[in-house]
């Protein structure tokens, strides 16, 4: 019989929080911002039905694009095509920025909020594998080259202002903006730029350490002619004793369209070079992360803690998992509980998403082991 320890009163009370059910995404990759839209109508009330009914659509397509693998959508028979009407189903909100309008025409910025769990019983209806959850956000530091070649921070830094949009962090690897460096007096601010160009191990530890990041990358964009720019960024990972490699990401080209206004071309450009840096980054972690419907699994798991406190963070972790079905609890003492795990993925992969959550899992005497690192 198990005796009932104040602690176990404690975690009985609260057991009902690991129940059966599907994990959410931790941020917000069903959310497609900055869809341009331009429509003509018989007056604009038509005008603006048909460009947001467009704009939609193509925001269904660029969520697609985000979430699955351009092979596995290839190797669909029949081809998955989306129409305006299946594309609204998929929506749960909508709202538009920069509104323009005129007697026929109607323009403005779309951002489309889709609803999750239709996202995804539609992506399982058609046979799509797809991406469950974000990867771990990377730290971004933002380095503007100015006329003499210096690396710049500060607010003379278009890139930096670039990089605040939101938006970015709506990827599957959300990219975590370093804002502070937009506050530093010049002086200050030449001297931090000089040392992140030069991978200084104290300082890139410390930012890391301060963001609650694992990677950062070093991003230092330049001109390149009279409507283009070209980053250089360097991927960094960062561990408890320094810096641990630095991966060379490439350079990143970023063109303005030739009807950009002269004070919008910069800011465009850079943006479709930084949305490269994003896009390569997304598509790294979907052949990570994709799992494929044959890949379900049952295991038996011990979750051992030292505390309430250490027990909460494991059902949290458990419970908050995009991979895990069903956590059924079996057995439960002071110090650990029993439980049965129904999973989609490989171990490795259920692994690395509970290392997201600052949970350890391992092979013991006893068998597969969750702990709080």
């Amino acid at each position: 019989m198990i005796a009932r320890t104040p602690m176990l009163r404690a975690i009985l009370i609260i057991l009902a929080g690991l129940v059966t059910a599907t994990a959410t995404m931790a941020g917000s990759p069903f959310e497609i911002t900055g869809v341009r839209i331009d429509a003509y109508g018989a007056n604009v009330t038509k005008a603006r039905e048909q460009a947001i009914r467009v704009g939609t659509l193509d925001a269904t397509y660029q969520l697609l694009d985000r979430l699955t693998l351009p092979s596995d959508r290839l190797a669909l028979d029949p081809p998955l095509i989306i129409t305006e009407d299946i594309a609204e189903q998929l929506v749960a909100g909508i709202e538009i920025a920069n509104e323009k309008r005129s007697r026929s025409r109607y323009l403005g910025d779309l951002s489309v909020t889709f609803d999750v769990q239709a996202v995804r019983n539609f992506l399982r209806a058609h046979n799509l594998p797809f991406v469950e959850s974000q990867a771990a956000s990377v730290l971004v530091v933002a380095l503007w080259q100015n006329a003499k070649g210096r690396p710049v921070l500060g607010t003379d830094n278009p890139f930096a202002k670039v990089l605040e949009r939101p938006g970015f962090q709506n990827h599957l690897v959300p990219l975590k903006f370093a804002k502070e460096n937009l506050v530093l007096d010049d002086e200050e601010a030449a001297l931090k730029a000089w040392r992140l160009a030069n991978f200084d191990t104290g300082l890139l530890s410390a930012m890391a350490t301060d963001a609650g990041v694992k990677e950062i990358i070093i991003a230092s964009a330049k001109r390149e002619g009279s409507n283009a720019v070209r980053i250089q960024a360097q991927r960094v990972q960062i561990s408890e004793t320094g810096i641990e490699s630095i991966v060379d990401m490439g350079s990143f080209e970023g063109m303005a369209p030739f009807s950009a206004r002269q004070s919008q071309w910069l800011a465009q450009a850079l943006f479709a070079a930084a949305d490269k840096i994003a896009q390569v980054l997304d598509t790294n972690w979907k052949h990570q992360a994709i799992v494929r419907d044959d890949m379900r699994q049952s295991v038996r798991l011990t979750a051992l803690y030292n505390s309430l406190p250490e027990w909460q963070r494991l059902r949290d972790a458990l419970g908050g998992v995009a991979l895990v079905d069903e956590a059924r609890l079996d057995a439960l003492s002071y110090d650990g509980a029993l439980l049965t795990l129904n999973y989609i993925g490989s171990e490795e992969q259920l692994a690395r998403r509970l290392a997201q959550k600052g949970i350890s899992l391992s092979h013991e005497d006893i068998g597969l082991v969750a702990r709080v690192q």
